[in-house]
């Protein structure tokens, strides 16, 4: 016996909306969008009597997003304002609607597609379906990933995948640091990889960073050969990535960024530039024969010009007695110095790398009468600040 199949009544609408890439454009395409769905649900009622139509619920990935209510908020306003509609809206506690209008958002790569169904709740019958198209950008982006009623933990994937090594989104370099533009990026999955190009327009000292709560991990190529130019995890704020290097006008980078240990979350990236570092008044003081005297009690700013650039001061010891010798950046604690301390005779005495505050360096020392020398080295691969050295008695 041959099992009947209930004939079911399809019909199809298909929005085709394309909009700019601005929150204003968005919004707009949207509410178009709404209203053209507004006016083919009017045409889908059948004529006759005065049926109740009950809105449910547009989801995503288990969750209501703010896509989705703003959806159904909109389409609530226009089904209601459309003149001398064959229906009423009525609210969805209502006994026994003669039909029910919702839907889920589903995501395509690039695109998103909002589905809208007509539905009769008696049989469960559709009788009509609906779909609009969207770009995927910023916007839209933003408004799936927040919403009243989520119940999935999952991170929503961000407008600008997908992105790889071949295929990086190219990111602007601010002029400084007081403005740089932020790209809101999310690792969606524990594999999930963000890659982003760099292209310096002129000399001076380039900074990459991330920004939020996200525990992030940084390595950075040249954009030319993909050799490996360095790694970071924490260097930044918190648990932020952070890498510095002199850069060229030309020069060219890929950045690529993930969660630390497959963490999954949203996270802000920037770059931009500042003025090139300038060798010190104090150059060339690269080994101990070329070493410069530095008085006690009388700091002296010095700078790195590269991650293996050494410089030597030297210092009478007229009173014995305990001294402390220091090294800091002069921006930040960040810079990570280390100094080596030698006798008249070029003994080792003593050495430090991180005794101070963070990445300074600090030495407390009982030193007799005497002429001594200091090395001080950069740990950074490229340091992006001066430095301050001081001698003082304690």
């Amino acid at each position: 016996m041959t099992k009947r199949i209930a004939p079911l009544f399809v019909f199809f609408f298909v929005l085709s909306v394309l909009y700019g890439q601005s929150p204003g454009d968005s919004v707009s395409a949207l509410d178009n969008a709404v209203k053209s769905l507004a006016a083919e649900i009017q045409k889908k009622i059948p004529a006759g009597g005065t049926p109740k139509i009950v809105l449910g619920q547009w989801s995503y990935r288990d969750s209501v997003p703010a896509l989705g209510l703003y959806w159904a908020a909109q389409l609530t306003g226009e089904l209601a304002n459309i003149p001398g509609r064959s229906f009423i809206l009525v609210s969805g506690g209502t006994a026994g609607p003669d039909w029910t209008v919702s839907g889920e958002i589903i995501e395509a790569p690039g695109m998103i597609r909002v589905y809208t169904r007509l539905i009769r709740p008696g049989d469960h019958a559709v009788e009509a379906s609906f779909h609009a198209d969207f770009n995927m950008n910023e916007y839209i982006a933003g408004m799936l990933s927040s919403g009243g009623s989520e119940t999935s933990s999952q991170v929503i994937r961000d407008a600008y995948e997908f992105d790889s090594m071949e295929n990086p989104l190219a990111v602007e370099i601010a002029a400084g640091e007081d403005g740089p533009a932020v790209s809101n990026r999310t690792i969606h999955t524990e594999n999930d990889e963000d890659f982003f190009l760099l292209t310096v327009d002129r000399d001076g000292v380039l900074t990459i960073e991330t920004t939020g709560s996200m525990d992030t991990l940084m390595e950075l190529y040249d954009a030319g050969s993909g050799n490996p130019l360095g790694t970071n995890d924490d260097g930044g704020s918190g648990s932020n990535a952070r890498i510095r290097r002199q850069a060229r006008s030309g020069d060219r980078y890929l950045v690529k960024v993930r969660g630390y240990e497959n963490e999954t979350g949203n996270y802000g990236f920037r770059a931009w530039m500042a003025e090139p570092i300038i060798p010190d008044e104090y150059e060339n003081d690269d080994d101990v024969d070329s070493a410069k005297d530095i008085g006690i009690g009388t700091p002296q700013q010095h700078t790195f010009t590269t991650g293996n650039d050494e410089d030597w001061v030297k210092f009478r010891v007229n009173q014995a007695g305990r001294y402390t010798i220091r090294t800091r950046g002069v921006n930040s604690n960040r810079l990570d110095t280390y100094i080596e301390l030698y006798d008249e005779n070029r003994y080792s005495i003593d050495e430090d790398d991180d005794g101070g505050e963070s990445y300074d360096s600090r030495l407390s020392v009982r030193l007799q009468a005497g002429t001594y020398y200091l090395k001080v080295g950069c740990l950074d691969a490229e340091p992006a600040e001066p430095y301050t050295i001081s001698v003082d008695y304690e």
